[in-house]
């Protein structure tokens, strides 16, 4: 114990040592690359946060592009991204009632009627200031824990890390979504995909099928995109609902009243340290992410400060500071476990992962060791991001209004050809493209029909990491002797317990957020927001389709039922009871069906691979069986519940006939395969901006000289930037032969820059 407190007592001389270094590497160069790429990262991030999917969709374009980048000048720009997504979130919710991503949903309720009273200058400055507060509160605790988690982390041995990656999966299989038995198999069935490919200890070929391609196994970008981006842009072509459909009155004066609402942060300031706090304990947990967070501290805050019962949900400049205090505030905790145990907490920082991952940086001991001015330098950019973002969001707020009011059919495919150049990043091969369309159909169903995706997610991405240390425990420890040792039982502990607690607090939020529902409804007065989000998650979801509640609400994804696959419809149909009616088809039961099928495929070619290098696999899908045994006899001994959401975007329901939304699902699926077939057949040189083009002017309704400029602007980025700069090698298309050699692959093309 003596060590112990000596290790701490050490390193912070340590810590301050480094945090000079960190700081002259930050803004004490020049040019100024880290910082130029911290202020890209705020922009992008702010700008994100006014559209779906949050940080997202950048951090799998930078992730993409990452290969060969400087740490210090890529982790900055990550960090941008991630961090400020709250910030630019909030001009939605509060102007138009509806958030760009779910981490935006709590401030609706008091911002949003704000808004209507002619005070959204004063709404939104609040919210600015508290995220900046709470941003500064998350970083100062992330370079407060560095001494203390080294000694911590320099005793973990690889077993402690393996039994830490499978607790990240599952904890985060059952906080994510609520569904306890959807989100753990979808962290096998994560795990399994982590496992393809050729296994370098063994020389096992897994699942490859005879496929050159699967040797190196599914590269994480396709999967991302196609698993998190291509879904959110499926939805807003099928639903054709921009983030917002009318104008507020009072966007020419929501850069006013900026004083009045930082002196109501001031003097509330007891409310922000206490929110942001919960929201770095929220981030320290798996697999939560800033929406619990907000919604938490707002019903704390509702319970808590005098007269909130009555006032919340009214206009309380309270309900705003509250949520987004804690909002911000979750990034430092998040970062805790993913920087020094290697343990993501959310879809974002599973991405930042990754990108760790691709940049050669070791999550870790190495992260409080050698890479302790990387570390600071991570902490010192999330400050500097809030400060950033704070002031472009008070400078710019009429400006970045607007960007709510794009629609799907302009944004769309700008977004999509940035995509599909990013995935192609992975292995630079055609199939990339193939696998992004493939986890594309397989997110857009589990968005619709209630199935987490995170789990796969951080699956994909920790499997090759717990497969190693799996091997060296077991060799070092024997598979007994891993789970006997006092940090093993430790760490499952705080693994049952946090998710207990997390359940917990989903369901006491829910209950409380109810109740404010009620209480509204016995006084006559109409809900706080056009279409109030619904509260977090309070048990499973099911197997009617995931719904937002109207083509303007914001909040959670709902379904029909809890861990059960009766009925299709949502609750308008009433649910029939009874065996029979639970032994009919659904789309859930067909994919927990295929996912069976898979295990048990699986499982049967395990039998074929060395002992070793089956081992792991085949422990993961007997996993999985017994998980869908577990889940289709519980459906079929239990009746469904309503009512259950899950927390996640769910598709959007705008009321169009559905003829109408055929059409448009028609037209998503046929311009994407397209592009990519277009790709296969005559390369991106000529695809993309045709694609590009094409798209603006049919489905964009834009002028022509508007839709040639994008088309003309692709065409640019093609040869000047990725095809000189970045040196991207084209493939060659089918028809390369018909074509001139500018336009086809990099060994015709030449004159790389560098």
């Amino acid at each position: 114990m003596e060590g112990f407190f000596d290790s701490i007592a050490t390193g912070f001389p340590a810590m301050f040592t480094a945090g000079g270094d960190a700081l002259g590497s930050l803004v004490g160069t020049w040019p100024p690359w880290p910082l130029l790429a911290l202020a890209v990262g705020v922009i992008v991030g702010v700008l994100n946060g006014a559209m779906p999917g949050g940080a997202v969709p950048s951090l799998i374009v930078l992730l993409g592009f990452a290969y060969g980048l400087d740490p210090y000048i890529a982790l900055p720009l990550a960090i941008g991204m991630v961090a400020t997504v709250p910030t630019g979130d909030t001009l939605p919710a509060v102007l138009l009632g509806m958030p760009g991503s779910t981490s935006g949903q709590a401030t609706i309720l008091d911002g949003n009627p704000m808004a209507r009273r002619g005070r959204a200058g004063v709404a939104l400055s609040a919210a600015y200031f508290a995220s900046l507060l709470g941003g500064i509160t998350g970083a100062i605790f992330l370079f407060l824990t560095i001494p203390v988690a080294r000694p911590v982390v320099n005793t973990f041995s690889a077993a402690e890390f393996f039994v830490l990656g499978l607790v990240a999966i599952a904890v985060v299989g059952v906080v994510s979504s609520g569904a306890l038995l959807r989100g753990l198999m979808a962290g096998a069935f994560g795990l399994l995909i982590a496992s393809i490919g050729y296994d370098d200890a063994t020389g096992v070929q897994r699942l490859t099928f005879g496929i050159d391609y699967l040797w190196d196994g599914i590269h994480i970008i396709p999967v991302v995109i196609g698993l998190f981006a291509l879904p959110e842009f499926f939805d807003l072509i099928v639903s054709d609902v921009s983030i917002a459909r009318h104008a507020s009155a009072q966007q020419s004066d929501a850069s006013g009243q900026r004083r009045e609402g930082m002196f109501a942060v001031l003097r509330n300031w007891f409310l922000v340290i206490r929110s942001a706090a919960m929201g770095v304990f929220v981030g320290l947990l798996p697999g939560i992410g800033g929406s619990l967070a907000q919604w938490l501290s707002y019903a704390s805050a509702r319970q808590t400060v005098r007269g909130g019962t009555e006032t919340f949900g009214t206009g309380d400049i309270r309900g705003v500071i509250a949520p987004e205090s804690a909002n911000n505030a979750v990034d430092g905790g998040q970062l805790v476990p993913t920087l020094f145990f290697g343990v993501p907490g959310s879809v974002g920082m599973a991405l930042f992962l990754g990108l760790l991952i691709i940049l050669d940086v070791r999550p870790g001991p190495d992260m409080l060791g050698r890479q302790l001015p990387l570390t600071l330098t991570i902490a010192f950019s999330l400050v500097l991001a809030n400060v950033f973002a704070t002031g472009l969001a008070l400078g710019f707020t009429p400006l970045l209004t607007r960007i709510a009011f794009i629609r799907p059919n302009v944004l769309v495919p700008i977004i999509l050809a940035v995509m599909t150049i990013a995935a192609f990043q992975a292995n630079r091969s055609i199939y990339d493209l193939i696998v992004m369309l493939a986890f594309g159909g397989l997110g857009y169903f589990m968005k619709t029909y209630g199935w987490p995706r995170p789990p796969i997610i951080i699956a994909v991405i920790l499997g090759s990491i717990i497969e190693r240390y799996y091997r060296i425990s077991t060799v070092a420890f024997g598979l007994d002797g891993i789970f006997t040792r006092p940090a093993v039982i430790i760490i499952l502990l705080i693994a049952i317990g946090t998710a207990a607690y997390t359940v917990w607090m989903q369901r006491s939020v829910g209950r409380t957020l109810a109740k404010q529902e009620a209480e509204f409804a016995a006084r006559g007065a109409a809900p706080p927001a056009p279409s109030a989000p619904p509260p977090p998650p309070a048990g499973g979801s099911g197997d009617a389709p995931a719904e937002l509640g109207s083509a303007e609400s914001g909040g959670l994804a709902e379904s029909g039922s809890a861990e059960s696959g009766a009925g299709e419809e949502s609750g308008a149909e009433p649910r029939a009871s009874g065996f029979a009616r639970r032994l009919r088809p659904t789309a859930s039961g067909w994919f927990i069906a295929a996912l069976g099928v898979v295990f048990a495929y699986t499982l049967w070619q395990t039998y074929n691979w060395s002992e070793d290098g089956a081992r792991l696999p085949r422990v993961v899908v007997i996993a999985g069986l017994a998980l869908v045994g577990v889940y289709l006899l519980k459906h079929l001994v239990t009746a469904a519940s309503g009512g259950g959401r899950i927390m996640d975007i769910g598709r959007t329901i705008t009321g169009d006939d559905r003829r109408v939304l055929l059409l448009r699902t028609a037209k998503a699926l046929g311009t994407t395969i397209g592009l990519v077939a277009a790709i296969w057949l005559v390369g991106f040189q000529i695809s993309l901006p045709l694609y590009v083009g094409l798209y603006l002017l049919v489905f964009g309704r834009v002028h022509w000289v508007v839709a040639a400029a994008w088309g003309v602007l692709f065409v640019a980025l093609i040869y000047l930037f990725f095809d000189k700069v970045i040196c991207i090698p084209w493939i060659d298309p089918v028809l390369g032969d018909l074509l001139p050699d500018i336009l086809v692959g990099r060994a015709r093309i030449g004159g790389c820059i560098g």
